[in-house]
């Protein structure tokens, strides 16, 4: 704190009296960064519809993967701190939002089924996202698995409630997706089969 207090040309007791602790300060400077990343992972622009969700989910798992110690500090921390988890909740909200708007646009589009309410589509999807986040940071869904497991996933889920065209290209993609999962985790299969084998 004190290292800080030079930086920043004050006083340590003046950084405590503003954010009250050293822990909360470092959660402030958390959440700004990931306020950042947000930004960051923004959907490509000109997109909409089905395009418009399956960039914000790459562009999602893209930046979490460029920063994993940072997303399991973040997830951490809403876990553990007080408040911690309503904050999370606004900041999911705040995630939740794009999706819904391109789960509006495939409605007008007349690419989801007339009785899906794409609000409820986008939080079924944004739960998919954090349940998969969740396993990649666990260790339970592979480093380089993050981006094919969230859109597979999500593709299998839209694949069911979407028509024509677009029905067929979740299908596809999720087909694409699940094909390179299988293919890395045979590898990593083969890879534990060979360490094993070495200390028989």
């Amino acid at each position: 704190m004190k290292g800080l207090a030079d930086e920043a040309g004050v006083t340590a007791p003046t950084l405590y009296n503003t954010f009250g602790s050293k822990d909360d300060l470092l959660f402030e400077a958390v959440l700004e960064h990931y306020e950042q990343l947000l930004e960051e992972a923004g959907p490509a622009t000109g997109v909409r519809g089905l395009d418009r969700v399956i960039s914000i989910l790459t562009s999602t798992a893209e930046t979490m993967s460029r920063e994993p110690q940072y997303v399991q500090t973040l997830m951490d921390s809403f876990r553990s701190r007080p408040g911690a988890r309503a904050l999370g909740r606004a900041l999911r909200l705040e995630g939740l939002q794009a999706l819904v708007e391109a789960m509006e646009e495939m409605r007008s589009d007349g690419d989801l089924q007339e009785w899906v309410d794409p609000t409820l589509m986008a939080t079924i999807i944004s739960g998919l996202r954090r349940g998969v986040t969740i396993d990649w940071v666990s260790g339970r869904v592979a480093f380089d698995d993050l981006a094919d497991m969230t859109i597979c996933s999500a593709c299998v889920m839209l694949a069911g409630v979407t028509t024509g065209e677009a029905a067929e290209r979740c299908r596809r993609i999720a087909e694409e997706r699940q094909g390179r999962l299988s293919v890395r985790e045979a590898g990593t299969r083969t890879e534990q089969g060979r360490q094993l084998g070495s200390l028989v």
